[in-house]
């Protein structure tokens, strides 16, 4: 099969990335002829295929107002991006595309060509944006559904995106021009990693069309855990320094927490110097910075438990998947994906971020139960076997691939060509 594989990062980074390129190298493996297609970079790794690359852009702001509103309008539909795949798509026909994270640097212009050219597409949806401008379903300090039940210019008087009235309202232009033509309707098949965001979803597109299909670890970050009650009495966190990550409820949490219990925190983000500031105050507190994917996965196998306090409701994140692969149990919010993960009291604990003794107390008993801790970090590690393997994921994404394929050409966004 020749899958043509869309981000707009072609180098490592959050999770959108990390699936990305362990899609990629899960195909190559399985001998299919993988195409790529994403944003010119110095950064990016290799690949063949760069000289198709869309222009980079980075909108980081600045310069004259004319070249700030043709970034804005860029942002909502790059004929440059559209352009660069018409001329990957002149030499090489795939049989599917695979979209990953695409808006803004890339935008849904790319599903215009593909749909003018009928090549079958499957969306993988890493985030909320299908149903949210904002991506998070987050907003005033708490979940929302404002836009999933009603319309999406909610997101401009509540400020949703960066807090910002200007960003809020590109945000929601996006989305009501990609409603009012029909973009996501071009689209064959999506990919969703939980029943959770499937069924919100399901209120965008026909829900026939929504797969659940797990996120999965590569083969070379899974080997077999060493699970052991003697591990040093350490919780780890390993994210986006955010509001919505739960970080200053993990905070408050800790100073609940017994000796010898320790904390150490890897990220960077808005809230860094809270942060530093705790670390400073407290020694218990370890504040290691933004680090590799590889220090992760050690500092996973060093750790008697590894804690996800969000406070929005996360999809599938790939830090549960690690923590499992490392035969860490997990303490995380009872919300989101999170519930379809996480087994409370079998595999892990869920427990309400908001609750800074209960969430103490569950770390704690973890970093002082060892025969608990095994207990839950084997069942973590089984399920991790039965359902996140490479082996596993590789036949569902298939399925969708063929799904895509077989399902004939569907309504084309309103005022695209044939191409």
């Amino acid at each position: 099969m020749r899958v043509l594989l869309v981000n707009k990062f072609f180098r490592p980074g959050a999770g959108a990335e990390t699936a990305f390129f362990a899609t990629r190298a899960m195909l190559t493996e399985a001998g299919h002829e993988v195409m790529d297609f994403a944003m010119a970079s110095a950064d990016n790794d290799p690949s063949p295929d760069a000289r198709y690359f869309a222009p980079e852009r980075d909108y980081a702001g600045g310069g004259s107002a004319f070249h700030r509103v043709r970034d804005a309008g860029a942002s909502v539909y790059s004929l440059a991006a559209r352009r660069a795949i018409r001329r990957l798509l002149r030499e090489r026909r795939p049989d599917v595309a695979h979209l990953h994270n695409i808006y803004h640097q890339l935008t849904l212009s790319i599903v215009d060509e593909l749909a003018a050219q009928d090549v079958p597409m499957v969306m993988t949806l890493h985030d909320y944006k299908i149903v949210c401008p904002a991506y998070t379903l987050y907003t005033e300090g708490a979940p929302c559904r404002r836009c999933v039940d009603g319309h999406p210019l909610h997101v401009i008087p509540h400020r949703c995106i960066k807090r910002s009235t200007a960003a809020s309202a590109l945000g929601a232009a996006e989305a009501v021009l990609a409603r009012a033509r029909g973009s996501y309707r071009a689209v064959h098949a999506f990919i969703s990693p939980s029943r959770f965001l499937a069924d919100l979803a399901a209120t965008a597109v026909p829900a026939d069309r929504v797969h659940v299909v797990p996120n999965f670890l590569a083969a070379a970050c899974a080997s077999e855990p060493e699970i052991s009650a003697d591990r040093e009495p350490i919780a780890f966190f390993a994210g986006r320094l955010d509001e919505v990550k739960g970080v200053r409820e993990l905070l408050s949490a800790f100073r609940h927490v017994r000796p010898p219990g320790r904390l150490v925190i890897a990220g960077d983000g808005p809230l860094r110097q809270l942060v530093v500031g705790a670390a400073e105050r407290d020694p218990r507190i370890q504040y290691v910075g933004r680090v590799s994917a590889e220090e992760v996965a050690g500092r996973l196998r060093r750790a008697a438990v590894m804690v996800l306090p969000s406070l929005w409701e996360e999809n599938c994140p790939m830090i549960v998947l690690e923590a499992r692969a490392a035969g860490t149990p997990v303490v995380c919010a009872p919300s989101g994906g999170l519930p379809e993960l996480v087994e409370d009291g079998r595999d892990g604990l869920l427990i309400d971020p908001t609750e800074p003794r209960a969430l103490a107390a569950g770390i704690d008993r973890l970093l002082t139960d060892g025969a608990l801790r095994v207990a839950m970090a084997r069942s973590g590690a089984e399920r991790f076997q039965r359902e996140h393997r490479p082996e596993r994921h590789r036949p569902r994404l298939l399925a969708v691939y063929r799904t895509a394929m077989s399902a004939g050409p569907q309504p084309r966004p309103r005022g695209t060509r044939r191409g």
